[in-house]
């Protein structure tokens, strides 16, 4: 049965493992939603096994799009908590940023976007933005002439998706009724 009991919900087979953990999902029903992060399958093991043997492992989120994440503010994925991910931006030269990695939950068209707004808005000094994404992320950022690559970067990763805050909500129904993990 669904949450309030009126409707019946898909059968799902039980699994010894914490697949919802592995892939993550996020949804939003009447009034609940949940956000649950996707985690490294070798790490799922392994912590899987640690509670088997009564030991509390912590495990953090890890994205397939890269990036860099900062768990500080994580709190274990209960509410409240966030972590907040960039963008991998290296510098090719002195007008010339490359970004390799994405923050989870953007694609290269919004991360575009958001940096041609940003430029729109004058935020940050951008010729150009190409993106060269192949099997690997590849977004090139053309700066405009006697621009810093260093300021370039610090107001991409302010003012642009180049940085976003994730917040875990973990809603689960358990016993027909949802709960918050």
């Amino acid at each position: 049965l669904s949450y309030d009991g009126r409707k019946k919900e898909p059968v799902t087979l039980p699994v010894k493992f914490p697949l919802l953990l592995a892939q993550g999902v996020e949804g939003i029903a009447v009034g609940l939603s949940t956000k649950i992060l996707p985690h490294n399958f070798c790490e799922l093991i392994k912590a899987s096994i640690d509670v088997l043997k009564g030991k509390n492992p912590k495990i953090y989120p890890d994205f397939p799009t890269g990036g860099i994440a900062d768990f500080s503010e994580y709190d274990q994925g209960y509410r409240g908590g966030k972590i907040k991910v960039r963008a991998k931006i290296e510098i090719a030269d002195k007008k010339t940023l490359v970004i390799r990695e994405i923050p989870f939950g953007t694609t290269t068209a919004s991360l575009m976007e958001s940096i041609v707004k940003a430029s729109e808005k004058g935020k940050i000094k951008v010729k150009q933005v190409i993106d060269n994404t192949a099997k690997d992320v590849e977004i090139q950022v053309n700066l405009q002439a006697g621009i810093s690559p260093e300021i370039a970067m610090d107001a991409l990763y302010a003012f642009t998706d180049c940085e976003v805050s994730i917040s875990p909500n973990a809603c689960v129904i358990v016993e027909d009724k949802p709960m918050f993990m």
